[in-house]
């Protein structure tokens, strides 16, 4: 097994954690209410999803934006390294196009320092860049999700990856960029619509769900995500970050069988103050921090999953939402499985609580005008 195996890099075990928990549902619920508070500028209001994974959450937060701003045109970012989400999530923009004509929609999966200009850093790579415009014709849902299924060749091509010689981390293997809009809209909208070598783009709201491993020290946490996004934030803008906290059943699962592991070790507070060190005064200056705030979200489970007897499906969902949620190491996962009393202390909790839950944290920074 290769020791730069991470957990994060198996869909797989990412899409059972998006579909047995209502994580994605209650994030958007935090968003939306922080929606209400933006004002958007000419020439639009301007969304960064700083990890796309399958589009469920963005697509939330554009159905309440389109609630919010119903006429203004939206410029949306998506940063996403997977082919396989960059095609999911494309998967779900005809009915968006649909509710909000008016709209631009560009992926790309460049680096977090690289989105906002959708321009690498790597000179060699920059002249190879992919720069994929489509266009789409109609005015339905069915007529543009036959058109966007036409992707997939493309995005089998644009989107490959790598490894990174030293970290062995997933890289792009070249810079791509897809630009996504309705050419009945195209006079409208041509005035910001990302070209080649374009300024860089500033964000009034940047999202950032579980941009960053846990276990990764609080200054890497600021140097490869939250600052550069925060460059990215105009002025007005809001950066809502999230990521778990712990403090929960799951997590006296982990510590049932790995007593000593402590997974979340840096959370909003150790991030502030290291900002607050870490930035320069005037743009330090500029910036609100909310105070953190901790919520809930729960593993989907019918009633009689656990008032009958714990299922075996459930057993399944739980632990792959622990050591999910955890980032246990596949080597670990693996260990506690051949014990076999992970099965055991999964019961134990889910009848102590009915159910398994987990805390994220959430960390809004605003650029004040």
């Amino acid at each position: 097994m290769s020791k730069d195996f991470r957990f994060f890099d198996s869909r797989q075990k990412y899409l059972l954690f998006v579909t047995t928990t209502n994580e994605k549902n209650i994030i958007a619920e935090k968003i939306s209410t922080q929606i209400k508070n933006i004002k958007p500028k000419k020439p639009a209001l301007k969304i960064l999803d700083a990890g796309l994974g399958d589009g469920t959450l963005l697509m939330s937060v554009l159905r309440s934006c389109h609630r919010e701003f119903p006429t203004i045109p939206f410029l949306v970012f998506g940063k996403e390294i997977s082919m396989e989400d960059v095609r999911m999530s494309v998967e779900k923009l005809p009915d968006r196009f649909v509710e909000h004509p008016n709209m631009v929609f560009v992926v790309s999966n460049l680096y977090y320092a690289e989105a906002a200009s959708l321009t690498s850093n790597n000179t060699d790579k920059q002249k190879r860049l992919n720069w994929e415009t489509f266009k789409l014709y109609g005015n339905s849902s069915f007529e543009f999700s036959q058109q966007l299924s036409q992707l997939d060749e493309m995005l089998n091509n644009n989107w490959q990856v790598e490894r990174h010689h030293k970290s062995g981390n997933p890289i792009y293997k070249l810079p791509s960029v897809l630009v996504i809009y309705r050419h009945d809209h195209e006079f409208a909208l041509d005035h910001m619509i990302p070209q080649h070598d374009g300024p860089k783009n500033d964000f009034d709201l940047i999202i950032a769900s579980q941009p960053y491993r846990s276990r990764i020290s609080v200054q890497k946490k600021i140097d490869y995500v939250v600052k550069p996004m925060i460059q990215a934030l105009g002025p007005g803008g809001k950066l809502i970050l999230v990521h778990a906290f712990g403090n929960d059943s799951g997590m006296e699962i982990i510590q049932k069988i790995w007593p000593d592991d402590n997974p979340f070790s840096s959370l909003a507070n150790d991030i502030i103050a290291c900002l607050k060190d870490t930035l320069h005064g005037d743009l330090l200056n500029k910036l609100k921090f909310q105070a953190p705030e901790t919520f809930r979200y729960n593993l989907r489970a019918l009633p009689n999953e656990i008032e009958n007897g714990i299922a075996t499906s459930l057993i399944f969902s739980s632990w792959n939402a622990v050591t999910y949620v955890g980032q246990i190491n596949n080597e670990n996962v693996m260990k506690a499985e051949r014990d076999g009393r992970y099965v055991q202390y999964i019961q134990e909790i889910i009848k102590k609580y009915g159910g398994l839950w987990f805390n994220n944290e959430m960390i809004v920074i605003e650029h004040q005008e």
